[in-house]
């Protein structure tokens, strides 16, 4: 099943763009540009992630939103902001996000930003480390082809960023899911970061 995102942003072209982005990556994304169809929404539908602007053109801003909502612990935050103040920083981190991105920011660091929030909730069950686990020795290739893909590149963008063929990655990423005993995309980045790969 796709995860799902709620979008809260006020400038419809911002939040266009980043449902298409989300999407683009098997994320389904709902935008809600007003803090009353967020709220809508949050009532309606049970969303994975809450990707909001902070600076919302209305009396109520992201900040005061996030506390409206009433979001179950188990779903991340991430605030999106043209402004990094200590004083709006500080209001924000009462609502105990899981990230802050400046705008502007590139669709990489969305993506690595989303699921490293994902991640943070679900790590403790989707990977164990056990005491007798071997080290795992990968290739610096691997190791490239990794944080490519914590980034959600698929292979046709890893072969071109690396200049290989896609089948090239296809093998690279089969000798990486059997080295590190993996078997989803989520638990080999909760791995990588386990073991400061990206």
């Amino acid at each position: 099943m796709k995860q799902k995102i709620l979008i809260i942003e006020d400038e419809i072209i911002i939040a266009n763009n980043l449902k298409l982005q989300l999407e683009s990556k098997e994320f389904t994304a709902e935008i809600a540009t007003t803090p009353e169809q967020a709220i809508e929404l949050s009532n309606q539908l049970e969303f994975d992630l809450v990707l909001t602007d902070i600076n919302l053109e209305h009396e109520t801003d992201g900040i005061q939103l996030i506390n409206q909502l009433q979001l179950k612990p188990s779903v991340p935050v991430v605030f999106l902001t043209a402004y990094s103040d200590s004083q709006t920083i500080d209001r924000a981190e009462t609502t105990q996000p899981f990230a802050f991105l400046i705008k502007p920011f590139h669709k990489e660091q969305l993506f690595l930003t989303v699921n490293m929030a994902l991640l943070h909730t679900k790590k403790k069950f989707v990977h164990k480390t056990s005491q007798n686990q071997k080290i795992v020795k990968l290739t610096k290739r691997e190791l490239e082809i990794i944080k490519l893909i914590s980034q959600s590149k698929t292979s046709e963008e890893i072969a071109s960023s690396l200049h290989i063929s896609p089948q090239t990655v296809a093998t690279h990423r089969k000798n990486i899911y059997r080295k590190t005993r993996t078997k989803t995309v989520l638990e080999l980045i909760s791995l990588a970061v386990e073991h400061r790969w990206i």
